[in-house]
């Protein structure tokens, strides 16, 4: 008889509904012990989990690590594995609201007729492992990005309830609601080219498309760079080209944008500004962002 292969299945516990999360929960670890052939353990996130304790979990003898939830359960794992140097290949199985790091490894597509959950399996099965890399914000990992500013509070402001109900549009919602909100003064140094904008959000991002929209069309996840991109709004007129943009679903372009390869970036500002970080609020300004190249190994479509 063939030797099983070990998985430790971490998930969040706050992901959906609970009835919703104990089909889902029970129907991946049935899907991999009987067709699959795993044994599975699994573990579920807390507040203030900790990498260690994940590596912890993770670092005896498994063949593979899957991560079921958003993307700050995502973060929390890679950034885990790849503190660990790790070489164990992670699994993600999407189950949060934006799935921005799924998305861009091919493995989600918002579709009503698409079971994100079946597909995610699909691509376990089907797909193969490559490495990518993550980013450090003040020793944070991220997988997708991380900003300051107005804009950047929207994209973390929704409650869980707004994203259950209205999904990736809450995050359009919240960020029409800072029209009203003047830009801040931030120093941004950019592999050491530093200067001063007013800016209604500055990001660095690790991947391309951010759901709502395209950021660049040139973006990798294995290119061991980031990309900057800093949106200032000050007439009517930025607000009606930004929502242009977003309505053709591309950024890119002239101002009020601005986008730049970058492999490290600080972002300071006067008073401290709360920094978003992977959608979650982790931390304020100065913040210190940095690529760990090919950090971590993950499967993909």
């Amino acid at each position: 008889m063939k030797k099983r292969r070990r998985a430790l299945l971490v998930y969040n516990p706050e992901s959906g509904a609970a009835m919703d999360r104990t089909a889902w929960l029970g129907h991946i670890v049935d899907k991999f012990c009987k067709e699959l052939n795993y044994e599975v353990a699994v573990h579920a996130t807390h507040h203030g989990i900790t990498s260690q304790e994940i590596v912890d979990n993770g670092g005896h003898g498994f063949d593979l690590i899957v991560g079921a939830g958003g993307d700050g359960t995502i973060r929390l794992v890679l950034g885990a594995l790849a503190d660990a140097c790790s070489e164990v290949p992670v699994a993600i199985i999407p189950f949060g609201t934006g799935n921005q790091l799924a998305r861009n490894l091919g493995i989600y597509e918002e579709n009503l007729l698409i079971d994100p959950v079946e597909a995610a399996l699909e691509a376990i099965v089907r797909g193969r492992s490559r490495k990518i890399d993550i980013g450090k914000m003040n020793g944070h990992p991220f997988c997708v990005g991380v900003g300051a500013g107005p804009l950047a509070d929207a994209v973390a402001a929704p409650s869980k309830e707004d994203k259950a109900n209205w999904g990736i549009m809450a995050y359009v919602g919240s960020m029409v609601q800072t029209i009203a909100t003047p830009p801040v003064e931030l120093t941004v140094t950019a592999d050491g080219d530093r200067f001063n904008v007013k800016a209604s959000g500055v990001f660095v991002t690790n991947v391309g498309n951010l759901g709502i929209a395209t950021v660049s069309e040139k973006a990798e996840l294995d290119d061991g760079l980031l990309d900057l991109f800093i949106i200032t709004l000050g007439e009517l007129n930025d607000y009606v080209t930004l929502g242009f943009r977003f309505a053709t679903s591309f950024l890119g372009g002239e101002a009020p944008y601005y986008l730049k390869k970058v492999s490290r970036v600080s972002i300071a500002s006067r008073h401290p500004l709360a920094a978003n970080v992977d959608g979650d609020f982790i931390g304020t300004t100065p913040m210190k962002v940095e690529v760990v190249p090919r950090a971590v190994r993950v499967i993909c479509a």
